[in-house]
């Protein structure tokens, strides 16, 4: 798949949900692995190998030299895949990284910074994808992780983020996205499928709360109507 075609399912996505629909948000900056990871890290992630070395930023910060020099580091860098993200975000990003007074790896993240900055200009913001040589990940990059990301844009452009009522409720933002890329695919059926099938807790409660999406719009025959469903959910959860 390619880019036309992806901005072409989620400007259908638009239609189905009634929700607003722009090309120009839907941009990508290419970045090393290990400033994905790095970045992943330096953040409330809630993934239970980053958790290992602190669940705060704070204590992450202290623990940092400790992961980068580790076993989890070197499974990590192997990972490859994409986020959505904002200026306000890499500025805070870059304000933290001027933190590490001891850091060996504090340079090249200042200059991760400063490059994708640059790169955004006058945008506020964009979707980030890691660099690779490997044909069968640039083919996963391009499938299935740009319309993700490309989604979560979509959806936040919408007023539609649930981790902005509570960040714990990633777990929302995440289901909600699945739920429409298998809206989109016709899957929705194979959820139980796709749940089961996913050997990694943290993303298996990406399907556990597609299905539970799925279940809240399933009487929802219109587009408005699924629209608001999905923002009547929002104004529960605050």
């Amino acid at each position: 798949m390619n880019t036309k075609q992806i901005k072409l399912q989620i400007k259908k996505l638009a239609k189905e949900f009634d929700l607003k629909y722009d090309e120009k948000w839907f941009k990508v900056i290419w970045i090393e692995k290990y400033e994905e990871i790095l970045n992943e890290f330096l953040s409330e992630c809630q993934d239970p190998i980053y958790e290992k070395y602190g669940k705060s930023i704070n204590v992450r910060i202290k623990n940092l030299d400790k992961f980068v020099n580790s076993n989890d580091y070197k499974k990590c860098i192997k990972r490859y895949g994409g986020s959505a993200t904002s200026k306000k975000k890499i500025l805070e990003f870059k304000k933290l990284v001027n933190s590490l007074f001891e850091s060996k790896i504090k340079l090249k993240l200042l200059n991760y910074c400063d490059r994708t900055l640059k790169q955004l200009g006058s945008d506020n913001f964009t979707t980030f994808l890691t660099k690779t040589k490997i044909k069968s990940e640039y083919n996963d990059l391009m499938k299935s992780i740009l319309g993700h990301e490309w989604i979560h844009r979509f959806l936040f452009q919408n007023k539609i983020h649930f981790s902005n009522i509570n960040k714990n409720y990633w777990y929302y933002d995440e289901g909600l996205n699945e739920y429409m890329v298998t809206y989109l695919d016709g899957t929705l059926n194979k959820l139980e499928k796709f749940r089961d099938k996913e050997k990694y807790p943290y993303e298996k409660k990406y399907w556990i709360y597609a299905i539970k999406f799925r279940s809240l719009l399933k009487n929802a025959k219109t587009s408005k109507e699924k629209k608001k469903e999905i923002l009547n959910l929002m104004k529960k959860l605050k």
